[in-house]
């Protein structure tokens, strides 16, 4: 992970627009060989260890005042959402074109933003930061939004990591729980006004329609929580609204069960089995695995990663970082109504 020491300090001059470098399935494993893949491994994990244990909620989480202004940036984007109210959509299911308006005053405004994030000092490093910021919220043509988009705010953050506007592990919890968390508040609220469309949905075989990463650093928190909720839990909707605040994993189950419709085994059929593992430790392991597979490999999901500088394409000289997690699917194999006793209808 980028951290103090390993920061790149990289000089201005060094700063380049980052390019697409996965132009068709062949590149997809050199990208799993490259420095970006190994390094953003390596963040992930760090991230994620940061929130071990650690409620959403908990006052003992440090803020810098760099945080502080990330989550303002995010905050004034979430705003200009109420000078482009949604239009009437009829009987349309998905896309409302409200989005483009918004997505266009983004594309206007976002760089202005950044430049007020950025210390004088690092104003140069925009022209790597800024796509990936751009591409963290969807796609203005298809108005959709999938885990690539949550991806590309992490390779954001990473990027911040780089230049030491962010530094590990001092910001690692407050990252997770206060900018990541403000930054799904944000999307959420962009899929529910604006009716996008999962990008690239797997339905039902695919852990949530638009986000990955809250199930991960979710079940991270809930390792050894305080009040002993046990991954079954999340089955039962009164434990869940009433946990909902404690930590991501829950607060994601919720916002599930709030635009959903039908039997949880039938619409969230992968939760629903991972939900037989015994222990948030496992769990969180398969999902490293589970997230490498379902959206690292990938061609779909990553053809649309943007490599630079911060984020490099070239081979690494560190060996790929590779999970010991049994896979969730292997885990909770077997977890079916059809076996539990439990009545279709």
């Amino acid at each position: 992970m980028a951290n103090t020491e390993e920061g790149s300090n990289q000089p201005q001059s060094q700063f380049i627009k980052p390019e697409r470098a996965i132009l068709n399935i062949g590149d997809v494993s050199t990208w799993l060989k490259s420095e970006a893949h190994y390094k953003y491994m390596k963040f992930i994990r760090q991230l994620n260890n940061s929130v071990r244990g650690i409620s959403t909620d908990s006052s003992d989480i440090f803020v810098s005042e760099n945080v502080k202004e990330i989550i303002g940036m995010l905050d004034l984007f979430q705003k200009w959402i109420e000078e482009y109210p949604p239009e009437d959509m009829g009987t349309q299911r998905f896309g409302n074109k409200s989005y483009r308006k918004w997505y266009e005053r983004l594309t206007n405004d976002a760089e202005n933003a950044l430049l007020k994030l950025l210390p004088t000092e690092l104003g140069e490093a925009k022209i790597e930061l800024l796509p990936y910021l751009m591409e963290s919220f969807g796609n203005s043509t298809r108005i959709d939004y999938g885990s690539g988009h949550e991806a590309s705010f992490l390779i954001f953050l990473f990027c911040l990591y780089q230049i030491n506007f962010l530094v590990s592990p001092n910001d690692n919890c407050a990252v997770v729980l206060k900018v990541f968390h403000r930054y799904l508040s944000l999307v959420k609220f962009l899929q529910s006004i604006y009716r996008m469309e999962p990008a690239g949905s797997r339905g039902v075989h695919a852990i949530d329609d638009f986000q990955f990463l809250p199930f991960l650093f979710g079940s991270s928190q809930l390792i050894d929580n305080k009040y002993r909720l046990i991954p079954d839990y999340y089955l039962r909707p009164e434990m869940v609204s009433q946990y909902k605040n404690d930590n991501l994993f829950f607060e994601a189950i919720q916002y599930i069960n709030e635009t959903k419709t039908g039997p949880f085994y039938e619409h969230s059929n992968q939760l629903y089995n991972i939900s037989a593992v015994q222990t948030w430790e496992r769990i969180n392991e398969g999902m490293f695995k589970m997230y490498e597979g379902e959206v690292l490999k990938k061609f779909p999901v990553v053809q649309h990663f943007l490599f630079g500088k911060l984020f490099s394409f070239k081979e690494s000289k560190d060996s790929s970082e590779s999970s010991k997690a049994v896979g969730l699917d292997t885990l909770a194999k077997g977890r079916h109504p059809s076996n539990l006793g439990i009545i279709q209808e």
